[in-house]
C-alpha cells in the first residue's frame, strides 16, 4: 500500500517550487514590504496544498479496510458455489 506516484512526485515537487517562489519574492525586497507580503502569501500557499497533498497520500494508511480485499469474500465464493443454483448448473453439464 504506496501512495501513487503522481501525489509522490508533487509532495516532493510543491515544496520545493513554493520554497524558491517565496525566496524570489523575499531577495527583491528593498524595504517596501510589497515583496514580502507576497512571499509569506506563496509560504501559506504552498502549505495548504502541501498539507492538502499529504492527506491525499496517506489515506490508503487512515482507511484500510476501503482498500483490502473484503474478509468475507472467500466465504462469499465457497457459498456460490455450493448454492443450489449453481451446483444444479453443474451438474446438469456433467451429465
Amino acid at each position: 500500500m504506496r501512495p501513487h506516484p503522481i501525489i509522490l512526485g508533487l509532495l516532493i515537487l510543491v515544496p520545493i517550487s513554493g520554497l524558491l517562489v517565496a525566496m524570489s519574492f523575499f531577495s527583491y525586497e528593498e524595504g517596501t514590504g510589497l515583496y514580502y507580503r507576497r512571499g509569506i502569501l506563496t509560504l501559506i500557499i504552498t502549505g495548504i496544498i502541501w498539507f492538502f497533498l499529504l492527506i491525499l497520500a496517506t489515506s490508503k494508511f487512515w482507511f484500510p479496510h476501503l482498500w483490502k480485499k473484503n474478509s468475507s469474500h472467500s466465504r462469499h465464493k465457497q457459498h456460490t458455489r455450493y448454492h443450489p443454483s449453481v451446483r444444479d448448473r453443474e451438474y446438469r453439464r456433467k451429465s
